[in-house]
């Protein structure tokens, strides 16, 4: 009797606690006047206020991989001149949106955000202007 009486106080207790829901609705359900993040690629992409900084961000040319100092790649994306030059044989597009037969930019690691993307296609697409 008192195994049994043990048994339903514990098999109550784990009904009890694991049926219960304590969630804060507030907690839920985002606040009054928060929103996502949208992509705004509506007018001119300018190349210094939008396309450096998503370039400082994912194509290390602050101190790696595409700058002045490094030769390994090949490429320099710290100047206007050698991002221009890849925008204008579509191989700045290709390497970031990983399509054509250039190598996936970013290497090792996730491909760059879709509105990055899209902002980079629509200043190339706008003509690459040094804006």
């Amino acid at each position: 009797m008192k195994k049994l009486l043990v048994f339903v106080l514990l098999f109550g207790g784990v009904l009890y606690t694991s049926s219960c829901y304590k969630d804060n609705l507030s907690q839920l359900t985002p606040a009054s006047g928060v929103t996502t993040p949208t992509c705004d690629t509506a007018g001119t992409i300018s190349y210094s206020a939008q396309v450096v900084p998503i370039l400082q961000n994912n194509c290390g040319t602050n101190n790696s991989c595409h700058s002045t100092g490094n030769s390994n790649s090949g490429y320099d994306l710290s100047t206007y001149a050698g991002v221009n030059g890849q925008a204008a044989n579509g191989n700045l597009v290709n390497a970031i949106s990983w399509t054509g037969n250039v190598p996936q930019m970013p290497q090792g690691g996730l491909q760059m955000g879709a509105c990055n993307i899209a902002t980079i296609k629509k200043w190339v697409d706008q003509g690459h202007l040094n804006n």
